[in-house]
């Protein structure tokens, strides 16, 4: 008797019936966690641009702006650049970041606003500026990552 040695069409068969079924399976829940990494990312941005607002205007004792474009997508920081007293020259700071290019399948939600911040550092209602406390969400599908900018111009995640 002699051994063929080998594998037949029917084995080859179950072992890619096998690996569409994982496929099926593993999918959504890869694409889940994509959209949840996204999601995250575009909030540590945002949180990232709230310091440095913050910072701006402790560091150099002017105020700084927090803007966030819902209907554009985007968020950015600008400030009082100027140093001759009586003049103001309002600067982006850092970049504008444009958040369905920078984070795929992510939308940022919430009012257009700005969150002004004094030179403290604390959120303040000078100006055009309202007080805080308003949440800005960044949502990937169905998934969502929210924060909110408390009165005291604090970021809190939720």
């Amino acid at each position: 008797m002699v051994e063929e040695r080998g594998t037949s069409l029917v084995e080859i068969l179950v072992v890619l019936g096998a690996f569409a079924a994982l496929f099926v399976i593993a999918v959504p829940g890869l694409t889940r966690a994509r959209a949840r990494v996204e999601a995250s990312a575009a909030r540590q941005a945002f949180a990232a641009s709230h310091a440095l607002a913050r910072q701006i205007a402790a560091q150099y004792g002017r105020l700084s702006y927090l803007h966030v474009d819902p209907q554009s997508n985007r968020f950015w920081v600008t400030s009082d650049t100027s140093n001759s007293p009586g003049r103001v020259a309002i600067d982006t700071i850092g970049p504008i970041v444009r958040v369905d290019d920078r984070f795929a399948g992510v939308t940022l939600e919430g009012t257009a606003r700005t969150f002004c911040f004094d030179p403290r550092g604390l959120a303040t209602a000078r100006g055009a500026c309202g007080l805080p406390n308003a949440t800005v969400v960044f949502r990937a599908g169905s998934v969502a990552d929210t924060v909110t900018i408390s009165r005291l111009g604090r970021l809190l995640k939720r």
